[in-house]
């Protein structure tokens, strides 16, 4: 189910362990940005990165495949859409509370996956802009 940007944060501001694919080292990327973001916010993040073994002092994980449902709340990715439905499945296994796709990041046969499994998502917006907008 899709759900507006006002339901999205409230989920994730009681929700404090996010997995984030995607998370670049590289600290011009936007990833990078909004890791620090919500480390400094107080999350714990979980980079999801098969090519490091940290980011932003965090253990990075090789893929969602390598996390247990209870050790993530919520999923933020930061990769290209059409990649998005080689994830589906390990979402569907995870069940998290929220899937966040940032901003450009639209796949509708992933979100129909995700609505079929009744896993909420977002898409097309970033997570950090808007906290800091509300």
């Amino acid at each position: 189910m899709s759900l507006n940007v006002a339901e999205a944060l409230e989920i994730i501001r009681h929700n404090k362990k996010v997995a984030i694919v995607g998370l670049s080292p590289k600290t011009d990327r936007p990833s990078f940005g909004v890791g620090q973001f919500l480390l400094d916010k107080g999350f714990k993040v979980i980079p999801v990165n098969p090519m490091h073994e940290e980011i932003l002092e965090q253990t990075s994980v090789f893929s969602l495949a390598d996390l247990d449902p209870d050790t993530v709340d919520w999923v933020d990715f930061f990769v290209a859409p059409e990649r998005l439905p080689d994830f589906a499945n390990d979402i569907i296994r995870l069940s998290p509370k929220l899937v966040w796709c940032q901003i450009g990041i639209v796949n509708p046969a992933f979100n129909e996956r995700l609505a079929n499994a009744q896993i909420p998502f977002i898409a097309d917006v970033c997570p950090k802009i808007e906290w800091k907008k509300s």
